[in-house]
């Protein structure tokens, strides 16, 4: 059960390495997404924010990591 459990936490690996990061975009998508689900705001002001959203996310993610050692 335990080389199950590693082969799983690698695979995962793979895809996500930085798990805030990772968190952080789901949880911007699902926020847009409920907008979008609530028609708040025009499409293009909910498309602006989907994209400065993930953006700032990147920016503060890579500035994050530059700090650590």
């Amino acid at each position: 059960m335990s080389a199950l459990r590693k082969a799983s936490a690698e695979l995962f690996g793979l895809f996500v390495e930085d798990r805030a990061f990772a968190l952080a975009i789901a949880l911007w998508i699902a926020i847009c997404g409920a907008l979008a689900y609530l028609h708040a705001g025009s499409t293009q002001t909910r498309s602006l924010a989907l994209f400065v959203g993930l953006a700032v996310i990147l920016i503060a993610t890579v500035v994050r990591a530059a700090r650590i050692p």
